[in-house]
């Protein structure tokens, strides 16, 4: 005769043990979910190449919390600006002289920029909504023509905390992303690339080409 005993409730003490890892097991699911969740989290949005060549190439790849994500080289141009009466004052990240562009109309769905001449002047209208009433500047925008000599438009960031990027983006490739704790597999038209991603305040590493990449938020 068996010498195993049941409890209380008539469950058996394997049984009870069986329940407690299955319990164990459920909650460490949960928290590997919940990890893989706040990573996707933090992922979305935009991130541009901190590494740009000297001819000013680079890549903004943007995530969507679909698994999905774009990946954009082009032409990228990053630096902080400040507002002095209806002048945009922009000191450059590769060290290029200061430009000055001035605010001919903004409004909240146009921008009318004019360059050092008359005759240079860009037209843009926004991307999304307005951001901040009270400084209209704010937010994303994209050229109404395509780019002086180029067949692509350009964009203009301006962000709350004085960061300014302009992008023209040669072409869009549309890939897919999935996390697994810190582990991410990217994958686009040339295959996947599998590897750990790292945090450092805005800086994002990515496995990328045949080693890593940095990217900054903006």
């Amino acid at each position: 005769m068996s010498n195993v005993s049941v409890d209380d409730a008539g469950a058996s003490p394997y049984t009870s043990l069986r329940m407690k890892l299955r319990a164990a097991l459920v909650s460490l699911s949960c928290i590997a979910a919940c990890g893989a969740q706040e990573a996707t989290s933090t992922l979305l949005g935009k991130w541009r190449s901190v590494v740009i060549s000297k001819g000013g190439i680079g890549a903004v790849i943007d995530f969507h919390s679909d698994g999905t994500f774009d990946y954009m080289p082009g032409a990228v141009l990053g630096g902080r600006y400040r507002i002095e009466n209806n002048r945009i004052i922009t000191v450059f990240e590769n060290g290029d002289p200061e430009e000055v562009e001035t605010i001919g109309a903004v409004s909240a769905g146009a921008l009318r920029l004019v360059g050092s001449k008359p005759q240079q002047q860009l037209s843009f209208k926004r991307v999304g909504g307005v951001e901040d009433v009270d400084h209209l500047l704010i937010g994303t925008w994209v050229s109404t023509t395509t780019m002086p000599g180029l067949p692509a438009h350009g964009y203009y960031y301006f962000r709350r905390d004085g960061r300014e990027t302009f992008f023209i983006p040669f072409r869009t490739d549309h890939c897919s992303y999935s996390v697994s704790g810190d582990r991410i597999r990217l994958t686009n038209r040339q295959g996947s690339k599998v590897g750990s991603m790292r945090w450092d305040g805005q800086i994002l590493t990515l496995p990328w080409g045949r080693g890593d990449a940095t990217f900054e938020r903006f």
